[in-house]
């Protein structure tokens, strides 16, 4: 697991570090320096294998606050390395911090070239240090103008913990940014360059341990968390080596009207690749056919066989792939909506009832979901659930997973999916665009359908599925393409992504 910050976190976490652990400002910026100088360098022995340090110039933007402190450094670093390094001061030096105004002092000393005025397709490589995390409000003036000239230059752009003009806590856009190829962040990730438009503008991001304690990190307490690939063999749940269909779990999928056999059919098989004992299904009756031929291994009924008997079989249900949103359907969502005593996950067209049966109020807790429900809701979906604009939740996609007190699980499908139980917020960094395709979500449904059946608790289940799902997509991308993918081919995919 690891933590993704916003501004005022990642800010405690220094303060912590420096008055309350006693490191040293100056030691922090100086490692902060040297991650950056020692990237820049793994850069140009790839991309300028054919030139000599001393030909590769280098140019550092750098504001009055630390992080114009962090790219001084920089320069410095890299003009001793041998680097055709220089620094050009972005503002008022009498207003920067004291730590900068240190780092000005060593860089003048060591005999670092300060620029007056930077010139065009001049620089292979620019650091971008101009403002950090504590950057609240527009680039205007020549600031505004100078993130601009950035951005039209041919060079590899390192961006400084975060690119300029990037809101740390929700990756929006104060006025301008510099579009980055590269960000080198500290300690933890940022809210800021994980989350969309901010992802876009930071290229490929590392995350440099500059020396930050584990106990500032803990006595912060960050709220927001992911996990890697490499998280997924310890997180999945524990097969018993004595065991029988029935030791992971039976699983209801009510899903599919007339002509919708193919959402019953994707959510119903994802549960079963994810490992759960069995499935059974409800659907419409024209669907029985192909779906006992798709997938002989579920059991397969329809809705008049009885839907209260398939919700006692079941350790756990999901509904909503396809059903539709006639009187029929509505009566299947105001059914599970009693459950009370087992996991049961929301999905597409059941999310689309909801506001229907609870015309009034704002926000998830109208609902009155208890913490053994899951939904799953796209930023439109969303918007009818809360009453919010489409491109508000999109801002805040973060605030709009995670406010709610009833303590169901919230899973915000966008480009950066969000799940959140209203207390712990996990947000998921894998996956690509290849998910884009019709069935997708019906897919994610049944993965976590299939956890919860193998006795996970409802977050982690959903934040587990959403992992699982998006590396689906990257090892898929990895083999083919992003342009062929099929929600079956995700399916296909679990029998290579999940561990052995």
């Amino acid at each position: 697991m690891d933590y993704i910050l916003n501004a005022a976190e990642a800010a405690e976490i220094d303060r912590i570090s420096i008055y309350e652990m006693g490191i040293p400002s100056a030691v922090l910026m100086e490692k902060a320096a040297m991650a950056v100088a020692h990237y820049i360098q793994e850069i140009c022995s790839t991309s300028y294998s054919n030139m000599q340090p001393g030909r590769i110039k280098a140019l550092a933007v750098c504001g009055m606050g630390n992080n114009g402190g962090d790219g001084i450094a920089c320069a410095r670093i890299l003009k001793e390395a041998g680097f055709n390094a220089s620094i050009f001061l972005a503002g008022d030096k009498n207003k920067a911090t004291e730590e900068t105004k240190r780092q000005l002092f060593i860089a003048g000393n060591l005999d670092v070239p300060f620029i007056t005025k930077p010139e065009d397709n001049e620089y292979n490589i620019i650091i971008d240090a101009l403002f950090g995390t504590g950057l609240s409000r527009n680039i205007e003036g020549e600031y505004a103008k100078l993130v601009d000239w950035i951005n039209r230059q041919p060079s590899e752009v390192i961006a400084v913990d975060i690119p300029s003009g990037i809101n740390a806590d929700n990756g929006q856009i104060y006025g301008c940014a510099v579009k980055a190829s590269h960000t080198v962040t500290f300690g933890s990730n940022k809210q800021g360059i994980v989350l969309f438009p901010g992802a876009a503008y930071s290229g490929n991001t590392v995350v440099a341990d500059i020396g930050f304690p584990g106990k500032a990190v803990n006595k912060t307490a960050p709220k927001v968390y992911t996990y890697k690939k490499e998280d997924l063999a310890h997180l999945m749940p524990v097969r018993k080596i004595r065991s029988n269909k029935g030791s992971f779990g039976k699983v209801f999928v009510i899903a599919g009207s007339a002509g919708m056999s193919g959402a019953c059919i994707l959510a119903a098989k994802a549960a079963a690749r994810t490992g759960c004992g069995i499935v059974k299904i409800a659907t419409a009756p024209q669907n029985t056919d192909i779906i006992k031929t798709c997938l002989p291994e579920a059991i397969t009924g329809t809705y008049a066989d009885g839907i209260a008997e398939g919700i006692k079989w079941a350790d756990v249900i999901a509904i909503g792939p396809g059903i539709g949103t006639d009187s029929n359907a509505k009566k299947l969502v105001e059914e599970v909506l009693k459950i009370q005593d087992k996991p049961v996950v929301m999905d597409a067209d059941a999310l689309n009832i909801l506001p229907e049966l609870v015309p009034e109020g704002t926000g998830i807790d109208q609902y009155n979901l208890a913490g053994n429900f899951v939904i799953t809701p796209h930023i439109k979906e969303m918007s009818r659930l809360s009453g919010a604009a489409s491109s508000e939740i999109q801002e805040n996609i973060i605030d709009y997973a995670s406010c709610h007190k009833s303590g169901c699980t919230v899973v915000l499908k966008d480009a950066r999916t969000v799940v959140s139980d209203g207390s712990r917020i996990y947000i998921n960094t894998t996956g690509n665009n290849a998910l884009s395709t019709a069935g997708s979500g019906d897919v994610l449904c049944g993965i976590i359908t299939g956890l919860l059946a193998q006795g996970m608790k409802p977050l982690e289940a959903a934040s587990l599925a959403v992992l699982v799902h998006g590396i689906t997509a990257d090892v898929y991308a990895g083999k083919k393409n992003r342009y062929s993918m099929l929600a079956s081919d995700i399916i296909e995919e679990l029998q290579f992504v999940l561990p052995y």
